[in-house]
């Protein structure tokens, strides 16, 4: 269940106060304070988590929760410096661990590839280790079952629901997801065979 922070306080009274009285004010308990912190940087840290993750509903999760964990932490927080750089970084750091937790469900990894490649200076030992990830992915669909191939290029390449593929396909739901996590589950024992940690890869395209 998502909670609505905004709806303590008017959006109104966004721009009436700046970052440390609102810090001092949260601190103490205020929810209308935190509120206002809120609605003044949810924007902007929406982009944040939505550019790393690759997905909305993703970068939703990512700042719920770390508004909650900064609600929760109000006591503790010790921020020397800019707010903004705070929860910027602390956004990121959220996302990156989404990732790394999700990585093999949503093929993370082969994104992350595909990104670094495309925008690593060409001759960089880190684009070199990137395109040996992406040849093991490669390897691993190649090697695939013709309609598990197929299933798995239509869901990630494609970007078909399970249901659209079975449509298309003429075959179930379920038998779709099967599919899938066969297909995932291949991908992972071929990742595993790669000597770039996941942390690394993450850290480099988002630090």
């Amino acid at each position: 269940m998502v909670t609505d922070f905004s709806n303590f306080t008017s959006v109104d009274t966004v721009a009436l106060y700046t970052d440390e009285y609102l810090l001092q004010q949260i601190a103490a308990g205020d929810r209308d304070a935190f509120s206002t912190l809120y609605n003044r940087y949810w924007d902007e840290l929406f982009t944040t988590a939505a550019k790393v993750l690759r997905g909305t509903e993703e970068a939703e999760d990512v700042l719920q929760d770390v508004f909650l964990s900064f609600w929760k932490r109000r006591n503790e927080l010790n921020i020397n410096g800019s707010l903004a750089a705070y929860l910027h970084t602390s956004v990121r750091y959220k996302a990156i661990h989404y990732i790394e937790k999700n990585i093999t469900r949503r093929d993370y990894l082969a994104l992350l590839t595909n990104v670094a490649v495309e925008t690593l200076p060409p001759d960089s030992e880190l684009q070199l280790q990137f395109k040996e990830v992406q040849q093991l992915i490669s390897n691993a669909v190649a090697e695939m079952p013709p309609k598990m191939q197929e299933v798995y290029k239509l869901s990630r390449q494609q970007y078909l629901s399970h249901q659209e593929i079975a449509d298309k396909l003429g075959i179930s739901a379920e038998t779709v997801k099967k599919h899938i996590q066969h297909a995932l589950a291949m991908i992972k024992t071929a990742l595993s065979k790669s000597s770039v940690p996941v942390s690394v890869l993450l850290g480099c395209l988002f630090k």
